[in-house]
C-alpha cells in the first residue's frame, strides 16, 4: 500500500489503517476543514486524547515499531477525511496558514 484516504463515517473510534508488521513508516494528514481528528496507535481513539490533527494540512509522521500498529482515530463530526502514505521519503509541509 502506498497512498490512500479514509473518510470517517461515525463519531466513534474507527480504524484508519490496519496493523502491518512490515511497515516502517506512516504519514497521516488531515484533509478536511473544521474536523479535528485524534489518533491512537494500537488502541481505540479517544476524543481529546492523543495526537490531534487540528487544521487541514496538519500531519503526523511515525517511524519504527509504532508505525506497525493499527491506527485508529476519532472525529466529533463523523465526516473527517485523512490522507495516508506508507512509502518512505514522502514528506509534505504546508506553507503558512493565513486566517482571513
Amino acid at each position: 500500500m502506498a497512498a490512500t484516504t479514509h473518510t470517517f463515517t461515525t463519531t466513534d473510534s474507527e480504524q484508519i489503517i490496519a496493523a502491518d508488521e512490515l511497515r516502517d513508516h506512516i504519514t497521516i494528514q488531515l484533509q478536511s476543514a473544521n474536523t479535528p481528528v485524534y489518533l491512537a496507535f494500537g488502541e481505540d481513539g479517544v476524543d481529546a486524547t492523543g495526537i490531534c490533527l487540528l487544521y487541514p494540512g496538519c500531519s503526523v509522521r511515525v517511524r519504527g515499531p509504532k508505525a506497525r500498529a493499527a491506527v485508529n482515530g476519532i472525529d466529533a463530526t463523523g465526516t473527517a477525511v485523512v490522507g495516508i502514505e506508507t512509502c518512505e521519503d514522502v514528506e509534505y509541509r504546508p506553507g503558512s496558514y493565513i486566517w482571513l
